[in-house]
């Protein structure tokens, strides 16, 4: 009898601590949610603020470049899976080569960078761009917690049973 008493109190024991780290690990999954969904929104308002920049300069530069640029800003709002770190990591690779691309365009019109309109989108784009560059460092703050606290030996038992697996970072630009 006292055997069963005891197998039972282990029994429970575990299934408290196996509960504690399954929760533990949904909240940081609930973190690292979090943290891509605001990388996502800060991507999505850089394109718009370049965008923004495009349609403005179109006017100064050939059509075929305009065309390029345009094709490059959609491509970084459709292409690819959302969500995933490969996939943010290269939308902000897409969005710099656009940046640069508009640097280059007016190097040589001062005027044109003068205007209040230009000076507008260039402090949005590099205004979301640093929003970019901090929510993914969140990110990976968040998911190198998580992916620690899957190497810890109790937890990383707890994390097999209950499913949870390691998480990838977003390359930093």
């Amino acid at each position: 009898m006292e055997i069963v008493i005891i197998v039972l109190l282990l029994a429970s024991l575990f299934g408290v601590w196996l509960l504690s780290v399954r929760r533990k690990l949904e909240t940081q999954e609930e973190n690292i949610r979090n943290a891509m969904y605001q990388t996502l929104v800060q991507l999505s308002a850089e394109r718009e603020a370049l965008e923004g920049l495009a349609e403005f300069l179109g006017q100064t530069m050939d059509a075929e470049t305009f065309r390029r640029m345009k094709h490059s800003l959609e491509s970084a709002q459709t292409a690819g899976e959302a969500g995933l770190p490969e996939w943010v990591a290269e939308q902000q690779r897409e969005l710099l080569r656009v940046q640069k691309k508009i640097a280059e365009i007016l190097e040589g019109m001062p005027l044109l960078q003068a205007q209040e309109t230009y000076q507008k989108y260039w402090k949005a784009a590099k205004s979301y761009e640093h929003m970019v560059e901090t929510s993914g460092l969140i990110y990976n703050d968040s998911v190198e917690n998580y992916n620690s606290m899957l190497h810890r030996i109790p937890d990383r038992i707890a994390a097999g049973i209950c499913g949870f697996h390691r998480k990838k970072l977003i390359e930093i630009m």
